[in-house]
This record gives structure tokens, sequence and C-alpha cells, in this order.
């Protein structure tokens, strides 16, 4: 393990907002989807043909994608046991950016629960 905690630790905050970004895309990209029913063999390519086409869609794999290589580097950096609690930020950030973005409604249990989730960050960040 390199002694690089800072910098990892940046690294592990970058990835997770990547990553939390390429949520709320495919979120955005999937609300757009003509998602029809009908048997999976007939669906799926036209879902994917549909998905392929979209540029929420891609732009949250790409978020995804570069979040995941970041995450990589981050670990060699940092503890894992240290490092995997703070990609529960990752629902902080989702939750609020759904609020802010997609309209979602954001009530007090969610915030209660996302109040817990960063105090149990604050208690691993201490460690």
């Amino acid at each position: 393990m390199k002694n690089g905690l800072g910098s990892g630790l940046y690294l592990i905050l970058l990835s997770v907002f990547l990553g939390a970004v390429g949520q709320v895309l495919l979120k955005m990209g999937a609300n757009r989807l003509d998602i029809r029913s009908g048997p999976l063999f007939e669906v799926l390519p036209q879902l994917i043909l549909q998905m392929l086409k979209n540029p929420l869609i891609l732009g949250g794999l790409l978020f995804f994608g570069v979040s995941s290589l970041i995450w990589i580097v981050s670990v060699s950096k940092v503890q894992l046991s240290m490092a995997y609690p703070l990609v529960s930020l990752g629902y902080v950030i989702v939750l609020f950016a759904s609020w802010a973005f997609l309209g979602e409604a954001v009530n007090l249990i969610r915030v209660g629960g996302v109040l817990v989730i960063c105090f149990g960050v604050v208690m691993v960040a201490q460690s």
C-alpha cells in the first residue's frame, strides 16, 4: 500500500461524484426510452438500439467507465476498508441531484437516512 492517503481520498471522492452523475444521466436517458411489452427476444434488440442512440445513456456509461478507472487508481493508494464506505456518499449526491434535475420528491425520511449515511462516513474517516 502506497502512502497516498490524501490524493487517494480526493480520487475516491471524484470517482463517487462521477458515478453519481452517471446514475442521473442513465435515469434521464431511461426516461426517454420507449419500452414496450412483448417477448424478450423481440423487445430487447429494439431496446438496445434505443440505448445506443441515446446520448444521455451513453454519457452515463462514459461517466461510469471513467469513475471505475479512477476508483482502481484510488484503491491502490487507500485501504479498501476505508475507501469503500465512502462510496455511500453517492447516495447523498444522487438524492439531491434527483431532486434538482429529475424533480423527484425528497421527504424527511430520505433526508434522515442520508444524515445517517453521512454520520457513518465521518466515523469511517476518523478511524
